[in-house]
C-alpha cells in the first residue's frame, strides 16, 4: 500500500482550475430540484458536464454545501451531483438514519436520474453515506474518495463543551456564529480552528492570516459557514442524526470496498481524526493515503499544501 506526503507534491493548481470567490458564489445561487426515487423524494442539485461526481455533504451540510465542495470537480470537467442527504433541508431524515440506509439513499437518486457509475465522495460526516454506496452496490461506484471522512466511532460532540455544543447544534448558536463571522471573520475562523484542529497557537496564528490573505480560501470558509449557518433550523434534524448515526458505527466494513480509494486527511484534524484514515487505509489493501500536513479538518482546502493536495485529488480522480 502506497503512503503518499502532500509536502511531496509540489505541482500546483493551474489558475484556470482554482475555485474563486465568484464559482462560490454561483453555486449557492444554483436552485435544488426534487427526485422522485424509489424510496422517496430526494432533493439535490447539480453543476458541470462530464463523469459525475456524487457528494455527500458534511454536517451541518445540504445539496449547497455539496457544490461548495464539488465545484473543484466542475471546473474540471466533472459532473457534481449534489444531494441533501437524510434530514438536510428537503430530504427527509427518515430516507436514511442508519450509514447502510444513507448508502441506499444514494443509490436510490443514482437510479432515478438514470446514472450508471460515479466517483463517490464523501466529506467529514458524508464519509460513511459515500462508503457505503460503495459497498452496497459496487457496481455504481467507480472510485471513492473520503475527504477528513468519518470511518470508525465518531466521539467528537461528547468532547465539547457545552457552549460549543450550543454554538454548532443549535438555531441560535448557527445564527450568532453567522453574525460574528460576518463582523469578526479572524476571530470566527481561529476559533473554529481551535476546535477543528490540534494545531498549536502560532500555527493557527498563520493559518488565519493565510486564509484571511487569499480570496479564494476566504471564500471557501465563507461559502462553508453559509452551508452551515444559513437555514439552520432546516439542517438540525440531519446534523443530529448524523451525531447518532456516527456514534453507532463501530468500524465501517471497508474491507467490501472494491474500487480505487483515495483517503485525504489532516494530521492535524481534531474533529474527524486521523485514526481514521489510518483504519480506512489499513482495511483496503492498494488504497491510497494522502497526508496533509499542518491540516485542520478542512485543511484540503486551506492549509499551506492545499492546491498541491487538489491536484493530486484531481489527477487520481481522472485516470480511475
Amino acid at each position: 500500500m502506497t503512503v503518499l506526503s502532500s509536502s511531496e507534491l509540489a505541482e500546483i493548481l493551474d489558475q484556470k482550475l482554482r475555485v474563486t470567490p465568484e464559482d462560490l458564489s454561483s453555486c449557492l445561487a444554483e436552485p435544488p430540484v426534487t427526485a422522485e426515487t424509489a424510496i422517496g423524494s430526494v432533493e439535490y442539485s447539480e453543476r458541470g458536464e462530464g463523469p459525475v461526481v456524487l457528494v455527500s455533504h458534511g454536517g451541518p451540510g445540504g445539496y449547497d454545501q455539496g457544490l461548495v465542495i464539488g465545484e473543484l470537480f466542475r471546473k474540471s470537467g466533472f459532473r457534481v451531483i449534489a444531494p441533501s442527504r437524510p434530514g438536510y433541508l428537503g430530504s427527509s431524515v427518515e430516507l436514511g438514519r442508519t450509514a447502510e440506509e444513507q448508502g441506499d439513499f444514494m443509490y436510490a437518486l443514482l437510479e432515478a436520474l438514470n446514472i450508471e457509475d460515479v466517483i463517490s465522495v464523501g466529506v467529514s460526516g458524508g464519509g460513511p453515506a459515500a462508503s457505503q454506496l460503495a459497498i452496497r452496490h459496487p457496481d455504481r461506484v467507480r472510485g471513492l474518495l473520503s475527504i477528513d471522512a468519518i470511518s470508525m466511532h465518531y466521539t467528537k460532540v461528547a468532547e465539547i463543551s457545552h457552549l460549543e455544543e450550543w454554538v454548532y447544534l443549535s438555531s441560535p448558536g448557527q445564527w450568532l456564529m453567522g453574525f460574528f463571522f460576518k463582523h469578526f471573520p479572524a476571530q470566527v475562523i481561529k476559533e473554529f480552528l481551535q476546535t477543528e484542529s490540534t494545531l498549536d497557537g502560532h500555527a493557527i496564528g498563520l493559518r488565519v492570516k493565510e486564509i484571511m490573505g487569499d480570496e479564494n480560501k476566504f471564500a471557501f470558509v465563507s461559502a462553508m459557514m453559509e452551508t452551515m449557518c444559513s437555514r439552520f433550523g432546516e439542517r438540525k434534524v440531519g446534523a443530529k442524526n448524523d451525531i447518532t448515526m456516527g456514534a453507532a458505527i463501530e468500524r465501517l466494513p471497508l474491507s467490501s470496498v472494491q474500487c480505487p480509494f483515495l483517503i485525504v486527511h489532516g494530521r492535524q484534524d481534531n474533529d474527524v481524526p486521523p485514526r481514521d484514515a489510518e483504519y480506512a487505509h489499513k482495511e483496503v489493501p492498494g488504497s491510497q493515503l494522502l497526508w496533509i500536513e499542518e491540516a485542520s479538518h478542512i485543511g484540503f482546502w486551506t492549509s499551506a499544501d492545499a492546491l498541491a493536495a487538489q491536484r493530486f485529488v484531481l489527477d487520481w480522480a481522472k485516470h480511475i
